[in-house]
């Protein structure tokens, strides 16, 4: 069988996802050969080619973290072989009925994680009116929209009531998504929105989608002048993340239980191949889905 990955290049939790996988795999007895590719417009492309050299070479379960989930269905790579079975790890191949399983978090669930968390402080303040702006991740990953809309659930009536008001007027998830990942387009989508803010002025809050994005908030507020940050949500609980809280840069970031999703990825490969699929109790586009528990940090939390 064979594990694709992204690399740890710009998000440093999958190095995290490859080590519990790999420790998981062998518990199982796995034979299992790991492809890692970089999370870039080429590494997508690469990561197309080691799918198809892991096909080639006979693997007929597969794990897969897409890098650019619309480059795997462009291959047609899994039509070509319906006896190849795909469990996605963590990301959702979108339209595509060759995926047999999904192992994640509840995506939706984080992005309403993050706005219960902003409301609270919104309200806890007393104001009848805060700042808030949105940093979300590119369309490359279905996660990312489903961060957003999870959010989105919950903050739509406060922004169209202009409780919360979006100075930069960038609401709609085609307005607010990154070009990537990275924290250098994380930063260059808060210098975007800070266009709209006077100098020295900062939005009060910042619905930042991970720790990546967090941080190119944090590098944008401070390459302006600004070093009273702003409530600033995150996720992935990465040693990043966690410096930021702890220095009092980030506000809140969202753990996601990495070595779970890794147990519940490898049970599902084990089921496949032992021919006795395990029943979840939950689906998504029509695929079962097992996700594993998520838990919010603050400062208080370490």
């Amino acid at each position: 069988m064979a594990v694709l990955l992204p690399d740890a290049s710009s998000i440093d939790r999958w190095a995290i996802d490859k080590t519990n996988l790999e420790n998981v795999m062998n518990m199982y007895g796995f034979n299992t050969t790991f492809y890692i590719a970089p999370e870039t417009v080429e590494g997508a492309g690469q990561q197309v080619d080691q799918l198809k050299t892991a096909i080639n070479g006979g693997a007929k379960y597969i794990v897969l973290t897409a890098i650019d989930y619309k480059k795997i269905n462009e291959s047609g790579l899994l039509e070509q072989h319906p006896d190849v079975k795909v469990v996605c790890h963590d990301r959702f191949v979108l339209d595509n009925p060759r995926i047999a399983y999904f192992s994640s978090t509840d995506t939706r669930e984080i992005g309403r994680m993050q706005a219960v968390f902003l409301l609270n402080h919104f309200h806890s303040t007393g104001a009848s009116s805060m700042t808030i702006e949105i940093l979300e991740g590119p369309d490359t990953d279905v996660n990312a929209k489903n961060y957003y809309e999870g959010a989105m659930e919950l903050l739509k009536k406060y922004i169209d009531s202009g409780a919360l008001v979006v100075k930069s007027g960038k609401k709609d998830y085609l307005q607010v998504k990154s070009d990537s990942w990275n924290i250098a387009d994380g930063k260059k989508a808060m210098q975007d929105r800070l266009a709209s803010y006077e100098v020295g002025e900062r939005p009060d809050m910042i619905l930042a989608a991970n720790d990546n994005m967090a941080q190119g908030a944090i590098d944008a507020l401070t390459d302006a002048g600004i070093t009273d940050m702003p409530v600033i949500t995150g996720q992935d609980n990465t040693p990043m993340g966690q410096a930021n809280i702890k220095n009092g840069k980030q506000t809140m970031t969202i753990e996601k239980n990495l070595k779970d999703m890794a147990y519940n990825t490898a049970m599902i490969i084990n089921s496949l191949i032992s021919k006795s699929p395990v029943h979840a109790s939950q689906s998504i586009y029509g695929i079962p889905v097992f996700y594993s528990k998520t838990s919010l940090m603050t400062i208080d939390s370490y």
